[in-house]
């Protein structure tokens, strides 16, 4: 999609925010809240994934696309199969131990080929429910991507009209109401910001932000803990953590919220 198509998607999507807060009788402050725009601005780029492929990705130094598994799965419907993903958010992908944060300067630096959407695209093809099911899924993610990193003015918008605080989007409590999206279903995900860059991205490099895993994980595999060396002389901030209820999510979750507290607010 061209680039002057995302920006008219993030201007819609933008002024369809604004009559939906009138009509919940918000009035959206102009200019944003200090810690929406703080937020909005600053929040950093998350991505998990399972304590195996962490390993891979420590050895081959890259974050590459999923190898779809079937014509079905959701990147192949979707039509976004390719790219590397990202939450602008704490970890949210379930099932997943292991995690990468990046700064914001990671879309500034692919401003050209990445996109995002305000949810989770591959929800589309599964768990979330449009109000005009009969539309494409392909057209309904058509509408909705956005610039990258343009779509962090309408998360700015967002935390102050739908959420009783704009820490709330970080913390994972649900909207007040579902906004102009209207979509359904799912979980966190349904509103939580995607940036998608195509082909890999580099990993130690200066838009690492911070890397976090299990202390077991990390002495029991040679290229996670050169990963954390590597850290420790570049000044990256990295996190081991205990995984005492042998949930392995939960506690990554936990860690990178508790990170992102420290850092930004």
């Amino acid at each position: 999609m061209s680039r002057l198509q995302l920006e008219t998607n993030l201007d819609g999507l933008c002024q369809r925010l604004e009559r939906n807060a009138w009509e919940n009788g918000i009035a959206l402050p102009s200019p944003l809240s200090e810690m929406a725009k703080g937020l909005s601005d600053s929040l950093y780029l998350a991505h998990s994934t399972t304590e195996e492929r962490f390993g891979d990705i420590c050895t081959s130094g890259y974050l590459k696309p999923g190898k779809p598994v079937s014509p079905t799965c959701a990147e192949v419907v979707m039509g976004t199969a390719g790219s590397v993903f990202f939450y602008v958010a704490p970890f949210r992908y379930p099932n997943t131990g292991c995690g990468l944060l990046f700064a914001a300067s990671l879309e500034s630096a692919h401003a050209y080929e990445g996109a995002a959407t305000p949810f989770d695209s591959g929800g589309l093809a599964s768990v979330l429910a449009r109000q005009d099911p009969a539309e494409p899924v392909r057209g309904f993610l058509a509408r909705h991507e956005l610039p990258a990193p343009g779509h962090r003015r309408y998360l700015g918008m967002s935390m102050d009209a739908l959420f009783g605080k704009p820490e709330d989007y970080v913390e994972g409590t649900e909207p007040r109401w579902p906004g102009p999206i209207g979509l359904t279903g799912g979980d966190q995900r349904r509103w939580t910001h995607e940036v998608r860059i195509p082909d890999q991205v580099f990993v130690r490099g200066s838009h690492l932000q911070a890397v976090f895993a299990p202390r077991a994980r990390v002495a029991a595999d040679s290229h996670i803990e050169k990963l954390f060396q590597w850290c420790v002389g570049e000044g990256v901030d990295w996190v081991v953590f205990e995984t005492p209820s042998r949930n392995d999510f939960e506690a990554l979750r936990n860690e990178c919220r508790a990170y992102i507290r420290r850092t930004l607010y």
